[in-house]
C-alpha cells in the first residue's frame, strides 16, 4: 500500500497568510496615535519673542509645521535638564526634517538672556534651523504662558536658587494647524513614549494630506 503524501503547500500558504496579517496589524498600530492624542479643541497662542540668536521669532513661522513647545529655566536645579534632554533625543530622532520644530519658552527670562540662551542651547547641540529658544519681557511671556498654553510659569524666591520657578513640566505637542494635539510629562517615559509616537504620526498624516 502506497503511503498518502501530505501536501505541504497549504501549511506555506496559511503561514503566509498569518505572517501578513500580522505584519498589517503591526503597521496599523504603527501608524495610529496614542491615548493621550486629543482631538484639538484648543489652539495654540500667537507670540513673538526674542529668540536665543537675538533675532525676533513668531508663531507665524510655524504655520504648517508640527511642533514641540516646553518650559524651563536655565539655573533650574529641578525638572529642566530631564525636559531640554527629552527634546533633544526629538530633534536627534527628526533632524533636518523641515516640518518639525522645537520651542522652548524661558520662565525666567530677567536672568535667561538670548545671549545666555545660546550657550544653554549649545549644551544640547541644538540645531538653531529646528530648536528655537524663546526669551523676552516677563510679563508677556506669563501671558502667553499661563493664557495661552494654559501652563504654570509662578516665580517662587522663597524656595531657594534652582527651585526659585514652578513651571509645568509637560511637553505640548502642536499640529500643522496650530492646534494643541497632545500633554506628555516630561519626566515620565511612558508619556514620552507615547509623545514619539504621536509625532510620527502627526508627520505621517501630515505627509499623506
Amino acid at each position: 500500500m502506497k503511503k498518502s503524501k501530505t501536501s505541504w503547500k497549504p501549511y506555506l500558504v496559511t503561514a503566509l497568510a498569518l505572517g501578513g496579517l500580522a505584519f498589517l496589524g503591526y503597521q496599523v498600530c504603527e501608524s495610529r496615535h496614542s491615548d493621550l492624542f486629543q482631538k484639538g479643541d484648543m489652539k495654540a497662542p500667537d507670540f513673538s519673542f526674542q529668540e536665543r540668536s537675538g533675532r525676533m521669532f513668531s508663531s507665524s513661522e510655524l504655520a504648517g509645521k508640527v511642533w514641540v513647545v516646553d518650559f524651563i529655566f536655565g539655573h533650574c536645579a529641578g525638572s529642566c535638564p530631564l525636559l531640554s534632554r527629552q527634546m533633544q533625543l526629538l530633534e536627534k530622532e527628526w533632524k533636518g526634517n523641515a516640518d518639525l520644530k522645537l520651542v522652548t519658552f524661558t520662565v525666567d527670562p530677567e536672568h535667561d538672556t538670548a545671549e545666555f540662551l545660546k550657550g544653554y542651547a549649545a549644551d544640547y547641540h541644538a540645531d538653531e534651523n529646528q530648536w528655537f529658544f524663546l526669551t523676552g519681557e516677563k510679563t508677556a511671556l506669563y501671558k502667553v504662558i499661563r493664557e495661552g498654553f494654559k501652563a504654570t510659569a509662578l516665580e517662587t524666591p522663597e524656595e531657594g536658587p534652582g527651585f526659585d520657578f514652578i513651571h509645568s513640566t509637560r511637553l505640548m505637542l502642536v499640529d500643522a494647524k496650530g492646534k494643541i494635539r497632545g500633554l506628555y510629562d516630561g519626566e515620565q517615559d511612558e508619556d514620552i513614549q507615547k509623545l514619539h509616537k504621536d509625532v510620527k504620526f502627526l508627520m505621517s498624516s501630515r505627509s499623506h494630506s
